[in-house]
């Protein structure tokens, strides 16, 4: 959600309607130049509420990421035995780009490349809902990034990997989790699930733990009041090059 303040009038009557489209760009400068400012969501408004904390007028902005979407794409198609996966993948995709999403990042496991369908398949019902039954079927995710379809294999990620230290973003010290790590950065666009972040601290060095992670949450937060723009990152420990799909005794 996003809280703008003191909007005038007419601007909070502009405010966009359910399932409209927002885009967020956020980030900050750091003081030795550079910029981490970018987009951090393009999303459907879900509700918007005006409310009254003297002296000041909050307008709050709920939205989700592919709301759209999971609302409103379905898909009512028969594919004959023999169809690829991937087929049927590209299938749903164009029945979710008719409500507005894009092509993202796509990777799939490597044996899926060559699998069909043994029997015929009827898909008949929320798109959304079969992809992601399909992708428990065949080993891989999906997600909706800034408007944009991304998939990977479950043990896998996508391009993209952003160095996290004391002199590059990170704040605090990171905690250990049972399968990865949970960590305080600031800021960066560039930080999206499914993607790699290389945390260098002193205590995973200690305890013995690998630098790299696989991003399975990222929570962004900013306050132009106070000045904060940090984000959250819950983060899937990765062992030669795949993540580390078991839970690791401590």
């Amino acid at each position: 959600f996003v809280e703008i303040y003191n909007l005038k009038e007419a601007h909070r009557n502009a405010v966009a309607k359910e399932l409209e489209t927002i885009q967020i760009e956020a980030g900050y400068m750091p003081p030795d130049g550079g910029s981490s400012v970018g987009l951090i969501a393009v999303a459907e408004i879900r509700d918007v509420t005006h409310d009254i904390e003297k002296p000041d007028i909050i307008t709050r902005i709920e939205f989700g990421e592919g709301d759209k979407s999971a609302a409103k794409a379905t898909t009512s198609k028969t594919f004959p035995k023999g169809t690829p996966v991937t087929d049927i993948v590209e299938q749903l995709y164009k029945d979710m780009e008719k409500q507005g999403v894009k092509r993202g990042e796509w990777k799939f496991p490597d044996k899926l490349k060559d699998e069909v369908r043994k029997r015929p398949v009827t898909i008949h019902g929320d798109t959304r809902a079969e992809l992601d039954m399909l992708g428990r079927s065949h080993g891989f995710y999906h997600s909706v990034q800034n408007n944009a379809l991304e998939i990977l294999p479950s043990n896998g990620f996508l391009d993209g990997a952003v160095v996290l230290s004391s002199g590059s973003g990170l704040i605090d010290v990171p905690s250990i989790t049972d399968n990865g790590v949970t960590v305080n950065a600031m800021m960066n666009p560039q930080i999206r699930p499914g993607r790699r972040v290389r945390v260098i601290s002193k205590k995973l060095e200690m305890n013995s733990e690998g630098d790299l992670y696989r991003v399975s949450s990222a929570t962004y937060f900013g306050d132009n009041k106070d000045g904060e723009f940090r984000v959250a990152i819950t983060g899937e420990a990765m062992k030669g090059g795949k993540v580390d799909e078991g839970v690791r005794a401590k």
